[in-house]
């Protein structure tokens, strides 16, 4: 009798110092549970990702297949911490998480953002924009109409504090594409150059290598986007070695724009994560009873 007691205990122990197997986070949407089309998928993600460029707030969507037994407030806090939705040092991260096998809904607030969206605000939201569409079966409404009114409170509230982040975020984009413009023609004068006086391998490349590092950096300046000032200086030194005087520049930048030049002009090419935010356990949950049964795996 000891021993079974004791192994209970043991059992219980391990079982609430385990971590949940957290799902993978592949986008500003993980339907993990199936219940969304791709088109959907997509335009939950470009609401989602328009929000951030406005503001800076992520906002993560996440349908669940189980939640393996934990209470769904215990496994949003873990994953939202896992994921690291929002902005470091800024803590500015919502997930919105529905579990329809659990019948359960939530909307985790990250510590940043408690101030603008309070506990009540988000169980508000559940009950009154996400649970009357999922009642209809509509469960893309039903987020739909949750991240509007999270966009909705986020333009009222949180820029008017955090308004000097946005003009960079809005437009970085942008930036670092005009930015790019003199670097590529930077480059191709550069390539013609060595190329036309035949000069050593090594310098050709060496040459590249440092217009198009200078390119990135002040790319990188201006934007502060990584991703985008890496590709740039690897466009603009690779333009800059192969540049030769007799080559056909008119034709080389129709090719570049006839195969995809636009690339990172949409959610379709992003590459998302999470931006190192964290969470406190505030926000809000729901039952949503029997409204979501025999949906999923669409």
């Amino acid at each position: 009798m000891f021993r079974l007691a004791l192994l209970t205990l043991v059992f219980i122990g391990v079982y609430a110092f385990a971590e949940p197997k957290f799902p993978e986070l592949t986008g500003r949407v993980v339907d993990e549970a199936g219940l969304l089309s791709k088109a959907q998928e997509q335009s939950l993600a470009d609401m989602s990702g328009t929000i951030e460029r406005d503001s800076t707030v992520q906002v993560v969507v996440v349908t669940l297949k189980s939640l393996d037994g934990y209470d769904i407030a215990e496994y949003g806090y873990q994953l939202a911490r896992y994921w690291k939705v929002g902005q470091r040092d800024e803590d500015n991260g919502i997930l919105i998480m529905i579990a329809p096998k659990d019948r359960k809904v939530r909307i985790e607030i990250g510590y940043g953002l408690e101030a603008f969206i309070t506990d009540a605000e988000a169980y508000e939201m559940i009950q009154s924009k996400m649970l009357p569409r999922f009642k209809e079966k509509d469960v893309y409404g039903g987020i739909r109409d949750t991240i509007d009114a999270i966009g909705t409170i986020v333009s009222k509230e949180y820029q008017h504090d955090y308004g000097a982040y946005k003009p960079v975020r809005m437009s970085a984009f942008y930036i670092a594409a005009i930015a790019s413009i003199p670097f590529l023609v930077m480059a191709f004068w550069a390539g013609s150059y060595f190329f036309s006086r035949q000069v050593n391998i090594a310098i050709r490349v060496i040459a590249s290598v440092l217009v198009g590092g200078f390119a990135g950096f002040l790319v990188w300046a201006f934007s502060h986007i990584m991703i985008i000032s890496g590709i740039i200086a690897l466009i603009v030194a690779i333009i800059a070695y192969y540049s030769d005087q007799n080559s056909d520049y008119g034709s080389i930048i129709t090719d570049m724009a006839d195969s995809g030049g636009n690339i990172g002009s949409g959610d379709s090419f992003e590459i998302f994560s999470g931006g190192g935010g964290d969470f406190g356990g505030a926000g809000a949950s729901a039952d949503i009873g029997s409204v979501l049964d025999g949906l999923g795996s669409l």
